[in-house]
């Protein structure tokens, strides 16, 4: 997807993820990695966890506890902004 969007002409911002730990240490850690890795090897920007300060806080989630809420919107440009703005 990486090279498809720079192909297109396109910027490309890696936004990570985290697993809650009910994974497991060893599953969440290796893919948390894998972020980075991806960001390093692809040498593009990366946000490390999309939902830094949202994810666990239930006002700020759907009911499906997955997917942020539009009271956390704010909170993810705040997340977002310092790495995506350089690249507009």
């Amino acid at each position: 997807m990486i090279d498809q969007s720079r192909d297109s002409g396109a910027k490309v911002l890696l936004l990570g993820m985290q697993l809650p730990p009910n994974y497991g240490k060893r599953y969440t850690e290796s893919f948390a990695e894998v972020y980075g890795k991806l960001a390093e090897e692809k040498k593009v920007p990366l946000v490390p966890f999309f939902l830094e300060g949202i994810g666990g806080h239930p006002d700020l989630m759907q009911a499906d506890g997955l997917h942020p809420a539009v009271s956390a919107q704010g909170k993810l440009l705040e997340n977002v902004w310092p790495t995506l703005k350089p690249l507009l």
